[in-house]
């Protein structure tokens, strides 16, 4: 267990961390199934609330 516990004691550094700043953002779920015209969100961006 003392073993497992050891996966977390790890950082990145911060070459890592802007590389990781540099991939473009992507849903994984677009919500489309929520979207239509006589429901209560008319278009995607009336259901997410910001850009990504």
């Amino acid at each position: 267990m003392k073993e497992n516990l050891q996966i977390f004691d790890w950082e990145l550094s911060d070459d890592e961390l802007a590389k990781i700043g540099q991939i473009p953002q992507r849903r994984g779920f677009s919500g489309q199934m929520f979207v239509h015209h006589d429901g209560i969100y008319k278009s995607s961006e009336e259901l997410w609330d910001d850009d990504a």
